[in-house]
């Protein structure tokens, strides 16, 4: 959003004469003020009904449709008319440019606690179409995220005493556009968020309150100085929050307020303006005349005051249409919030792009297994690819009939349906409605009717609690619900995730691309890039084939490789899941020998084999855009898997594999490691010792695996040339297209590297450094590997360099690379 950008009538900015700017309507202002009645229909809440008034007789109007004018060309623009009609304030031509732009829809609101108003909240966000939305004083611990319902996830920020407390809601079509996420203390947070081509900064504050010292004050105000500064000037920023101070009715010379704000200035009110004076932000509800009821946001008992705001740039500040308080929005008795709309274009998302085509719902196979395989009538075995495509065209058309398909796009799913039933939503409406009562007439008998309605919600959310815990104590206590937990724990480790999806990515030099399409090309074009380019290296080594007899494929491998099938794992491109091959309800296991068999006979797999889904995963660490900090998993036939279980377990039969590797070998794992590594720094540290060891790290180890190399290395391991000719088969002509938030790409070839997400591609890896690199191995402990991280130790550090040199040259030999930046040095050597 560059400085001084003017007018631009496809971008929605309004003309100098009826721009929101109150130098517009400054004179007349005063003058109508006291014609505006203090309350009325607009104050109504969002779901009210309307009231019916009567205006007696009235002349009846015959309206004729007699527009001739084409747009854009003899239309006459609309002036500023009279007063009395109010036809030419800002808020009316507003009302006629919403057609052509699309806004955003900011608020700000003090919860008082957010602990069981989520879902009110949702519903109130979604009534009143906010999409950001800065929350204060939520008395939520931790520094999480959180889905509260409708589509809305909340970033919080809280103390460990529950105390304060802030955060922010993002709604369902900003959700993927966060980039950026900082929580500064219980006060004050930021979001940063990519927003009409540009990154928009959103602060959530919440001030220090009056009764609180001047140095918690300062403390506070100068946090949010320092923070508001290290935005860069071209950048825009919103600053909204309880600031718990108040600016007064007047701007008496502040420029930075517009003059129609609320109540008297105190001192804090002066540390606000002084914050607006020092950053040229201005307070956008202060420049709008308003009835006073749309200015206060605060109430308590008969005082009410104005001290929650929202800020903006000086010169972004063309770009606000309205900013208001909402009266009837009582989410809390105490707080109204406020909101701000403002003419920046949301993102724009295509959800057949953005997520792929539509998939089966593999997770309802248990109840639908029989009506499935009823259907199910799987072709004679006839050559490979005609008798694959056969079957999967009838697989395919049962599972899609009987399970369904998902839709493209996130499936934002109300988790919390159990608790707002209609019950509660019937005890919450009277609360609210009994509040509405009061607030038209205090009355001590209103009061103690809300009272005792607030009470009886209270109870209805407890007892509809206490209800689903009680049915899901009792499920988890089965042998389903055991293995249902560690599916919950990791759903809810993925609710609490700050950033699920980022479309934006950055190119080549480093300038973010938000364009969908221009993304994925991005994408397309940095896997193509790892997929096709091998490090520099010498020739690989020739190695004679072993020859020898390979028996076919049986009918006990197939059911052998069943068995080490997983269920609920993604499907491939072909949508076929491993629980069809698995089910007892039928035999297919014949079907699959054959088929096997076939294929090692012709030398020849199913297209859709070398076909697969890249689907970019970020590491949770560094930018969301950088295209380096994401881990690519690829998305296989599932079919082919079970075929790479049987070669799998062929070459294992084969093998030996040195001791020092602890990575994907049975009865060896990462603790077997870590236990080993322990005891030999206790032992020299216990015998003040030096000790000096080193953990190396390969650059990118499976994704820059020269083809060549992994037959030179099954070779050189006594593998017969036959089953080398089936891992082959896995090998030929691999094409896969990136699937990441942007969108789906075109497809590109992959000429270097084991497959992402294949089951034999850890085993070749291993045979892969255990070739290249045996002769470098000491005893263990002092060499041990877990696929591509290794570890030296040594007495002597130059013993130890040497051991690394020498690593660092071998694998940089077979097309491999040391990374330099996260291989590790550990001494126990006190002198260093």
């Amino acid at each position: 959003m560059p400085q001084g950008r003017g007018f631009d009538s496809r971008r929605g900015r309004p003309p100098p004469n009826q721009g929101a700017h109150p130098s517009v309507g400054r004179e007349i202002g005063s003058s109508i003020a006291a014609e505006i009645p203090v309350t009325g229909p607009r104050d109504r809440p969002a779901d009210a009904p309307p009231r019916r008034i009567n205006y007696g007789p009235m002349p009846r109007r015959v309206f004729r449709k007699k527009a001739t004018a084409s747009p854009g060309s003899d239309a006459r623009p609309s002036g500023l008319t009279g007063v009395k009609s109010m036809q030419g304030l800002p808020a009316q031509g507003r009302r006629r440019l919403n057609m052509l732009v699309q806004e955003t829809r900011f608020a700000t609101l003090n919860v008082g606690s957010l602990t069981g108003r989520t879902t009110e909240l949702a519903a109130a966000l979604k009534r009143r179409r906010v999409d950001i939305c800065a929350l204060q004083e939520t008395r939520w611990s931790g520094q999480k995220s959180r889905d509260i319902g409708d589509g809305f996830k909340v970033i919080f920020n809280g103390s460990p005493r529950t105390r304060n407390g802030v955060g922010i809601a993002v709604s369902k079509r900003y959700r993927d556009s966060v980039t950026e996420v900082h929580r500064f203390d219980d006060r004050l947070m930021k979001i940063v968020i990519i927003a009409d081509d540009c990154k928009l900064h959103v602060f959530s504050g919440y001030a220090s309150q009056a009764g609180c010292s001047d140095r918690v004050k300062d403390e506070f105000w100068t946090m949010l100085d320092q923070k508001t500064a290290d935005v860069p000037q071209r950048e825009p920023v919103i600053v909204m929050g309880d600031l718990n101070g108040h600016i007064g009715k007047r701007k008496d010379g502040h420029r930075w307020h517009g003059g129609h704000g609320y109540g008297e200035r105190n001192d804090d009110g002066e540390r606000i303006l002084d914050y607006t004076d020092s950053h040229d932000l201005v307070i956008v509800n202060t420049f709008f005349t308003k009835r006073d009821s749309h200015l206060k946001t605060f109430y308590s008992g008969p005082t009410s005051s104005q001290i929650d705001f929202v800020l903006v740039r000086r010169r972004d500040f063309l770009l606000v249409t309205d900013a208001k308080a909402v009266p009837y929005e009582t989410v809390t008795t105490q707080h109204r919030p406020v909101i701000c709309t403002m003419r920046i274009e949301p993102p724009k998302q295509r959800h057949d792009d953005r997520t792929g085509p539509a998939r089966t719902k593999w997770w309802r196979w248990k109840e639908k297994k029989a009506e499935v395989l009823l259907q199910v009538d799987l072709p004679p075995i006839t050559d490979v690819e005609t008798t694959w495509n056969r079957a999967k065209e009838t697989i395919t058309k049962a599972t899609r009939a009987e399970l369904g398909m998902t839709v493209p796009g996130r499936r934002i799913i109300d988790k919390m349906t159990w608790l707002w039933t209609d019950a509660v939503k019937e005890k919450v409406r009277q609360k609210k409605c009994l509040y509405h009562v009061f607030l038209d007439n205090r009355t001590p008998a209103n009061w103690a009717a809300y009272r005792g309605a607030r009470s009886e919600a209270k109870k209805s959310v407890a007892a509809a609690k206490a209800e689903r815990y009680k049915d899901l104590y009792k499920k988890l206590d089965t042998r389903e619900g055991k293995r249902d937990i560690y599916r919950l724990i990791r759903t809810r480790q993925q609710k609490t995730e700050d950033i699920e999806k980022f479309y934006g990515i950055n190119d080549e030099k480093g300038v973010l691309i938000t364009n969908r399409q221009q993304a994925t090309e991005r994408w397309r074009r940095y896997f193509e890039a790892i997929s096709t380019q091998e490090f520099p290296h010498p020739p690989i080594p020739h190695a004679d084939p072993v020859q020898g007899p390979v028996q076919p494929i049986t009918t006990a491998e197939i059911e052998e490789a069943l068995r080490r099938m997983k269920n609920g794992k993604a499907t491939g491109p072909d949508d076929i899941a491993t629980e069809l091959w698995k089910s007892r309800s039928w035999n297919p296991t014949t079907w699959l020998t054959m088929l096997f068999n076939k294929i090692v006979t012709e030398k020849k797999a199913p297209t859709d084999w070398s076909r697969s889904i890249t689907v970019p995963i970020w590491k949770k660490k560094g930018s969301p855009a950088d295209c380096n900090n994401y881990r690519p998993i690829r998305l296989l036939s599932h079919t082919m898997k079970i075929f790479e279980r049987v070669i799998d377990r062929r070459i294992r039969e084969v093998i030996k594999m040195t001791p020092n590797q602890c990575g994907f070998i049975k009865n060896c794992g990462t603790t077997d490691a870590i236990h080993a590594t322990r005891l030999l720094l206790e032992k020299h540290r216990e015998k003040r010792q030096p000790l000096h060891v080193a953990f190396l790290d390969l650059e990118k180890a499976f994704d820059r695996v020269p083809h060549h190399l992994i037959w030179y290395a099954l070779r050189r391991s006594g593998i017969p040339e036959e089953l080398v000719n089936w891992v082959q088969l896995l090998y030929r002509d691999p094409k896969s297209h990136v699937q990441a938030a942007a969108g789906t790409s075109k497809d590109f070839r992959i000429t270097v590297g084991v497959h992402q997400g294949s089951v034999l591609s850890p085993l070749l890896f291993i045979i892969i450094m255990d070739v290249i690199t045996r002769d470098l191995h000491q005893q263990p402990p002092w060499t041990l590997l877990y696929a591509d991280d290794v570890m030296l130790a040594a007495t002597n550090k130059a013993d130890l360099q040497h051991q690394v040199q020498a690593w660092s040259d071998r694998l940089a030999r077979f097309g491999l690379r040391l990374n330099v930046k996260k291989t590790e040095y550990m001494t126990t050597d006190a002198d260093i």
